[in-house]
Parts: C-alpha cells; sequence; structure tokens
C-alpha cells in the first residue's frame, strides 16, 4: 500500500519538481523501490515522469550536473524499461544542449546501431 501511495505520488506531482536537487531527492526515495514494485506498468509510469522530469531541467540548461541525469536515464534504460523511451528520447534530443544530447545519443539507439 506504502508502494501505491508512493507511486501515485510521484506520478501527479512530478510537475512541480523544478530543481535539480528535488530530483535528486526523488531518486534517493524512489530507486530503492524500484525492484520492488511487481506492476511494471506503474513503474513505467513513474520513470516516465522522472524522465520528462529530466528533460526539461536538461534541456532549461538548469541542471548543475547534467552527467548525474545522463547516468540515471541509462540506468533507466539499461535496467528497467529498454526500448520502450526511445521515441520520447529522439524527441527531446534537439532540445538539448549539444554536450547533453551527444552523451545521451546512444541510450536512443538500437542495440544494431
Amino acid at each position: 500500500a506504502v508502494v501505491s501511495t508512493q507511486s501515485t505520488g510521484i506520478n501527479e506531482n512530478a510537475s512541480h519538481l523544478q530543481t535539480e536537487s528535488q530530483v535528486v531527492y526523488i531518486f534517493k526515495l524512489v530507486s530503492p523501490f524500484l525492484r520492488q514494485w511487481r506492476n511494471g506498468t506503474q513503474r513505467k509510469q513513474i520513470l516516465y515522469s522522472l524522465y520528462q522530469v529530466m528533460f526539461s531541467l536538461l534541456s532549461e540548461n538548469s541542471a548543475s550536473n547534467p552527467d548525474l541525469f545522463v547516468d540515471f536515464m541509462y540506468f533507466i534504460k539499461y535496467i528497467y524499461v529498454g526500448d520502450e523511451f526511445k521515441s520520447m528520447l529522439e524527441r527531446h534530443l534537439p532540445s538539448l544542449p549539444t554536450n547533453v544530447a551527444s552523451k545521451l545519443k546512444f541510450c536512443g539507439a538500437d542495440k544494431s546501431d
């Protein structure tokens, strides 16, 4: 019940995350529970919301440590979602700073690329 409440709260409040430190705080809260969520759809919704927030902060160039977000995006891709977020990533890449986009270009690449 706590996990369900936590995931609902994150999805509903993701739009209120406006600073890098807020997102990092949520990472610290959520990360230990990611493997425990039995509902894969619920987990993907949370991760999708976090991706959206990270893209927003990265595109505004307001993240003081963008590599932290890049690392977390790769972690999410390779551990939880595979290529399911590829279209979202490709949609956001052009709006990101060049140095961040170059680091994330392989996150959206197929295994055959």
